[in-house]
């Protein structure tokens, strides 16, 4: 009789690496790594003195090494090309967007006792494949989507090539079908 919780840790085989992958390709995740961590050290922490950015450069790097080291061991791996991150330029002003959304659509609830149109909508967008670059792409394209404050991706559908996400508020485009 199978356990309802799942199998044994260790039960199964051991998954091998297809190739180890290359010192400098090892490296470049380090540093990229630490650049993104110490990049955002400086954003939370606010501050330009030495000392504050000594002790961010020692964070950034241990930070560095634990997700190089949780890469190597799981064999996964963050493929991202530049092109996928220029719509990144854009959520700030959809996240300011969604917030007035959502914040006009509660005062109406508040005051009126309106509640906002919500639902489920499939957005077309293209699975792509099961490389290190097609699974990178789709994490990128959910989790980006999923920041703004009225969206959140529930998945996506490989055979229908859509992405399946609920709005809180509905755009009045589609709360009017």
């Amino acid at each position: 009789m199978n356990s309802p919780s799942g199998p044994l840790a260790g039960a199964g085989t051991p998954r091998r690496r297809e190739k180890e992958r290359a010192l400098a390709a090892r490296v470049g995740s380090w540093l990229a790594w630490w650049v993104l961590l110490m990049a955002l050290w400086i954003i939370l922490d606010w501050s330009l003195d030495v000392a504050e950015l000594l002790v961010g450069a020692g964070v950034a790097a241990a930070g560095a090494v634990a997700a190089e080291l949780v890469g190597h061991q799981t064999d996964s791996h963050f493929r991202v090309r530049i092109r996928w991150l220029i719509p990144l330029l854009g959520l700030p002003g959809q996240v300011l967007r969604d917030t007035v959304i959502v914040f006009a659509a509660l005062g109406r609830l508040l005051i009126r006792g309106e509640q906002p149109a919500s639902g489920f909508v499939e957005v077309p967008k293209v699975w792509g494949d099961e490389s290190t670059e097609g699974i990178s792409r789709r994490v990128l394209l959910m989790g980006g989507t999923s920041v703004a404050p009225n969206t959140f991706v529930l998945g996506m559908d490989r055979e229908r090539d859509v992405m399946v996400v609920h709005y809180l508020v509905l755009p009045t485009q589609r709360a009017a079908r």
